[in-house]
C-alpha cells in the first residue's frame, strides 16, 4: 500500500479536496512549522525576561530600582489579568485552553515572578537570610503555576528549581562567606531526589492529579538517580557496591520499561546496566591481572551488538 490516502479517495471515504490537501503533505509540499514557531516564541519569553533584568541593571541610576520593580509587577498584573480571562478551572485532568498564546504568557509570567523574587531580595538586602530558600520558594512558586495552569513547561522549571535548591544546600562553599564547608556526598542526594520524583509520580498518578505529568516527574526522577549512581560508581569509596546496585535496579527496571514499551526509559535504564556491568567486568578482569584483551574488544564489540538489538527491536516500542 503505498499511498494510502489515494486508496482512501477511491474508495469514496475522503473527498478530492481533502484527498489534495493529504497529498500535498505526504510529499512535503505544506510543511508544518508549529514546533519551530513554539521554540521561537519561548526564545523570545526568554530573552524578554533576561531584557527586563537587563534594562533594570543598566538604568537603575535613571529609573531606581522602585521604578524598575514596579515596572516588573505592573506586567505580572497584565499578564495575570489575561491569565485570569482564559483560564479554566482547575481540574486534576488535562485542562486545554483554546487561546494560541495563553502557554507563552503563562510561562512569561512566571519567569517574572521568579525574577522580582530575585530582584526584591537583593534590594532589601535579604539574600543572605533567603540564600539556601530561594530556589525552595521558586520550585514552589512553579510547581503551584505548572498545577493551577496545567503547564509542563513550568512543571519542568520547578522540578529544576527544587533540583537547584537540594544542590545549593549541600553545596561545599558558604556563598554567604566564600568559605569552604565540609563536602557532603551529592550523589546521595541526587539518588534520593530521584527515587522522590518518582514516587511523587506514582502516587499522582495513583490517585489521578495530572495523571499527563508523569512521564516529566519520571523523566527527571530516572535521569537523577541514574546519574547519582553513575557518579556513585566514579567517586565514592564504595564504588563496586553502588554498581553492584545500580546493576540490579536498571536491571529490574530495564525488564519493567520493555513490558511497558517506553523507549526513553528502557534506553535510560540500558545505558546504566551497560556502564555497571562493564564496570564490574573490569574488575573481576583487572584482579586476574589479565585484562589487555578485554580493554581491545569489550567495548566495541558489546556497541555494536547493542545497536543492533535496538534496530532489531524497534518495532517492540511502536504503539497500536
Amino acid at each position: 500500500m503505498d499511498n494510502i490516502y489515494e486508496e482512501l479517495a477511491q474508495s469514496k471515504f475522503i473527498n478530492d479536496n481533502q484527498y489534495e490537501f493529504l497529498e500535498a503533505v505526504r510529499t512535503n509540499k505544506i510543511v508544518s512549522l508549529y514546533y519551530e514557531l513554539r521554540l521561537v516564541l519561548y526564545l523570545g519569553i526568554m530573552l524578554f525576561a533576561g531584557g527586563v533584568g537587563y534594562f533594570a541593571y543598566q538604568n537603575l541610576g535613571k529609573t531606581g530600582h522602585l521604578l524598575c520593580m514596579a515596572f516588573i509587577g505592573a506586567a505580572i498584573a497584565v499578564g495575570f489579568y489575561f491569565i485570569r480571562r482564559f483560564a479554566q478551572p482547575y481540574s486534576n485532568t488535562q485542562v486545554v485552553v483554546n487561546h494560541i498564546y495563553f502557554d507563552y504568557i503563562l510561562v512569561l509570567v512566571s519567569l517574572l515572578i521568579i525574577s522580582l523574587f530575585a530582584y526584591i531580595q537583593v534590594y532589601f538586602g535579604l539574600v543572605e537570610l533567603l540564600l539556601n530558600w530561594t530556589s525552595f520558594i521558586s520550585a514552589a512558586i512553579l510547581l503551584l503555576m505548572a498545577y493551577r495552569y496545567d503547564n509542563k513547561a513550568i512543571l519542568a522549571m520547578g522540578i529544576t528549581a527544587l533540583a537547584a535548591g537540594l544542590g545549593v544546600s549541600i553545596t561545599p562553599v558558604d556563598w554567604t562567606t566564600g568559605q569552604w564547608t565540609s563536602t557532603t556526598s551529592l550523589y546521595a542526594v541526587s539518588i534520593l531526589l530521584g527515587v522522590f520524583l518518582v514516587v511523587v509520580s506514582e502516587v499522582t498518578y495513583r490517585y489521578g492529579i495530572k495523571q499527563h505529568f508523569r512521564f516529566t516527574w519520571q523523566n527527571f526522577g530516572l535521569l537523577l538517580f541514574y546519574m547519582g549512581y553513575i557518579t556513585a560508581i566514579v567517586t565514592s569509596s564504595y564504588k563496586v557496591l553502588h554498581a553492584a546496585i545500580a546493576l540490579v535496579s536498571s536491571g529490574i527496571l530495564t525488564y519493567y520499561t520493555w513490558k511497558k514499551k517506553e523507549f526513553l526509559f528502557f534506553l535510560y535504564s540500558n545505558i546504566v546496566f551497560y556502564i555497571a556491568v562493564s564496570y564490574l567486568l573490569y574488575k573481576i578482569v583487572e584482579w586476574t591481572d589479565n585484562n589487555s584483551v578485554f580493554e581491545i574488544y569489550y567495548l566495541p564489540l558489546t556497541c555494536i551488538n547493542y545497536i543492533v538489538f535496538l534496530i532489531q527491536k524497534k518495532s517492540h516500542f511502536s504503539h497500536d
